[in-house]
């Protein structure tokens, strides 16, 4: 780990933001994170890199040296190893928050709704929170059709498989209490952690509020075939996994 920086206060609150090959992003979204988070409320700002070519890792580093405020900041570099999910759970070992929020770096992911989600956690109302695209309220904005599609299947089958009651269980935005899972090994696989996340804490208090989902307007998009292939590899294995402790 490098480009750590220490602030005084204590922190509450982690959010992490998985990256590969966004230098032309990641400061932006950085800022925009900072600008939304109320000052009390103390704060860690985790970025897991896979080790991007395209230097992220320097140009958060270089954003690190030249922050102020009460905002931690830490930049994790991960050599030889590759995937959204085993990034998230990585960052989720490194968080020292009590609430831990992932999100994405290409601005999916409105950072204005990073209190709201804060709150509802804090306030123990609720033990996850999810940005959901499938509740009324929220949407896709400017996503390719066929995406669109492959999402609404992937968030309908676990309903129907594995019984859970949540709209959007692929999400990539969302909000927990460290605690609820930090006795749990995963298998982290591909790149949604979600949808395992809610199987093996079922009964958990679940909130679902609507967000919009833009397209990325700079940047390459990550998806491709290995996305499916893989998601259908851990339904499979959540399916084996509910049978045995249903």
């Amino acid at each position: 780990m490098i480009g750590e920086n220490t602030k005084n206060q204590a922190i509450d609150l982690t959010i992490l933001l998985p990256t590969y090959n966004e230098s032309s992003t990641i400061e932006k979204i950085l800022d925009a994170i900072k600008t939304s988070i109320p000052t009390n409320i103390g704060t860690e700002i985790i970025v897991i890199d896979d080790d991007s070519p395209d230097g992220t890792s320097n140009t958060v580093n270089s954003y690190i040296q030249k922050s102020k405020g009460n905002i931690c900041f830490q930049i994790h570099t991960r050599k030889n190893k590759r995937g959204l999910a085993s990034a998230i759970i990585d960052g989720i070992t490194l968080a020292q928050g009590k609430f831990v929020l992932v999100m994405d770096s290409d601005f999916a992911h409105p950072p204005q709704m990073i209190q709201t989600m804060y709150e509802k956690l804090a306030n123990n109302e609720f033990e996850i929170v999810i940005g959901s695209r499938y509740i009324s309220g929220g949407k896709f904005d400017d996503w390719p059709i066929h995406r669109k599609f492959m999402s609404r299947l992937a968030s309908t089958l676990p309903k129907f498989l594995l019984g859970l009651n949540v709209n959007d269980s692929n999400s990539g935005f969302f909000a927990i209490r460290k605690d609820l899972i930090k006795n749990l090994s995963f298998e982290a696989i591909g790149e949604k952690i979600l949808l395992e996340i809610l199987v093996k804490t079922k009964g958990s208090r679940i909130k679902e509020i609507p967000y919009i989902c833009k397209n990325r307007k700079e940047g390459i998009s990550k998806f491709s075939f290995s996305v499916i292939d893989n998601y259908f590899k851990l339904l499979r294995i959540l399916l084996a996994y509910n049978r045995k402790f249903s």
